[in-house]
This record gives C-alpha cells, structure tokens and sequence, in this order.
C-alpha cells in the first residue's frame, strides 16, 4: 500500500456542510518525497471540508516544527511551522489546468489526495534564508566554532591599487558622455 493514500479525502458519502479531517506528518511523509528540503517533523494537519454541491472548500490548519539545515553554520536546528491555507475544488469533465489555489476533479471522482499540498503548504512557510534564531540574550544560536572560522575566512578587501585595465578606458569615457 502506498503511505501517502493515508492523506486523502473521502468526500462522495458525506453529507453537505463542513467536516473535519485531523491528519499527522512525520519522517516517513517527508521521505515520500524525493528532493524534499525537509527531512525530518513533526506536524499535525486539520483539514476543514465544506462540502457543496457543485465545489468542495478546504481549509488547512498545519502546526508543528521541521528540522532544518542552518544556512550559516551547517547544523541542524529546529524550526517551528504554522501555516493556514485554502484550496477550492471544483468539478469539470473536461481536462482543465490546476491554478494556484483551486484544482479540478472529474465528476465521477469520490476522494480528493491532499498529501502534495500538505507538503508544498510546510515548504512554502518556510523562510528563504534558514539560519538559527537568536537567542535571549540577543546573540546567534550558530555553531560558535564554525561563526569564528567563517570570520577567519572572510574577504575584507585589500588597500593595494589595482592596474587600470587599458580595455576599460574607451568605455569609460562613452559613460562620462
């Protein structure tokens, strides 16, 4: 059996008006995905379905922490997730082109498979830039060994002239015009 089916909607038995789905993400969800940047969590996800006659409304509620990848100092550290989202879906026979927020489905078709917007929903609450948070005294959580080798390492320039390059100077002069 596939692990992600875990993650679908039954919706053609139900009854219209909202229904709730309480879902949890872990390891193994993570796994499923193959070039997924998280790796390890530990999330819970409610999912609300307001279920009418012609589209389907899903709210998600996901709360719970990722382990991330320090993009300073390489160490892993916890990052804690909280994400509300909505996806409309609506019913078409012929084949129609997902948007951002609203997905089609066939007719004929009775469970929706919400396992890849959970996984784009946590990917999308997370920052650009994943570097440890501050701690309470205002100084950065990084590894302090690999913080001082980067300041080591550090380019801070150097006074030395460099040679004019004889190439630049017919340029220069078009951008004094």
């Amino acid at each position: 059996m596939n692990y992600l089916s875990q993650y679908t909607l039954p919706f053609s038995g139900l009854s219209e008006g909202k229904h709730q789905f309480d879902f949890t993400v872990n390891d193994r969800f993570f796994a499923e995905f193959e070039t997924s940047e998280v790796e390890k969590g530990e999330l819970k996800v409610q999912v609300e379905l307001e279920k009418r006659s012609t589209y389907l409304s899903l709210s998600f509620s996901i709360s719970g922490v990722v382990e991330l990848i320090c993009d300073r100092c390489l160490e892993n550290f916890i990052y804690p997730v909280e994400s509300h989202r909505k996806l409309l879906v609506k019913f078409s026979e012929k084949p129609v082109e997902d948007e951002a927020e609203l997905i089609y489905l066939h007719p004929n078709d009775f469970q929706v498979e919400i396992a890849q917007f959970i996984y784009e929903f946590v990917i999308l609450s997370l920052p650009i830039r994943r570097v440890h948070p501050d701690g309470e005294n205002g100084k950065s959580l990084c590894d302090p060994v690999m913080i001082r080798k980067l300041e080591e390492l550090r380019y801070h320039g150097n006074n030395l002239e460099e040679p004019d390059d004889p190439r630049w100077n017919e340029l220069r002069k078009i951008i004094g015009n």
